[in-house]
């Protein structure tokens, strides 16, 4: 395996991630090898959301676990949602289809209002960073809301003019109830 470049800013609380190249094929290492046994952790629990999710086109194939501190996805050639300027609204619709399949399968992502969690590639939408994934499989249904309502904090920051005023009246609301998120107040997205 043949490291090409490094894709993270990694800081104590984050993993490497590495864009690399093995047997011609470009793909993404992340390595939480630097936090010992809790990086094993973290890394086999992400990587059963991605086994889970990699048959469902807009997630990255999972490739596997080279050791136990790191895994091995599908490199996705797109850009950030944060650096996206005026999607088409399929793109949102799109989104919100990726997000009701995955929570199909009983998974929560929680944390898609931080833009860079979001590829676009092809005004196609690709969910990644599985990190902070929950799997409920009971009663879930009382948390899909958090998901859902991302894609309107999404919509509202890449294309604001496609934005109804039922729609800017729901984000209006999210956004203050997120403020009282006691993560919002460590970690306000990007």
């Amino acid at each position: 395996m043949k490291k090409i470049k490094l894709l993270s800013n990694p800081s104590y609380h984050q993993a490497e991630v590495w864009l690399v190249e093995e047997n011609g094929r470009k793909l993404v290492y992340k390595d939480f090898s630097k936090w010992g046994i809790l990086g094993a952790f973290i890394i086999k629990r992400e990587a059963w959301f991605y086994k889970k999710l990699s048959r469902i086109e807009g997630f990255p194939k999972f490739f596997g676990t080279p050791t136990p501190y790191s895994l091995l996805i599908e490199y996705i050639d797109g850009i950030s949602s944060k650096k996206a300027k005026n999607l088409p609204e399929k793109f949102f619709e799109r989104l919100k289809n990726l997000i009701s399949r995955m929570h199909k399968k009983n998974i929560y992502h929680f944390d898609l209002r931080h833009l860079s969690n979001i590829l676009v590639k092809d005004e196609k939408p690709y969910i990644i960073d599985l990190g902070t994934c929950l799997y409920i499989p009971v009663f879930g249904f009382l948390f899909k809301w958090i998901d859902e309502c991302a894609v309107l904090y999404i919509k509202g920051r890449i294309s604001p003019e496609l934005l109804s005023n039922k729609e800017k009246r729901i984000l209006k609301k999210i956004n203050r109830i997120s403020k009282l998120w006691f993560f919002h107040k460590i970690l306000k997205g990007d």
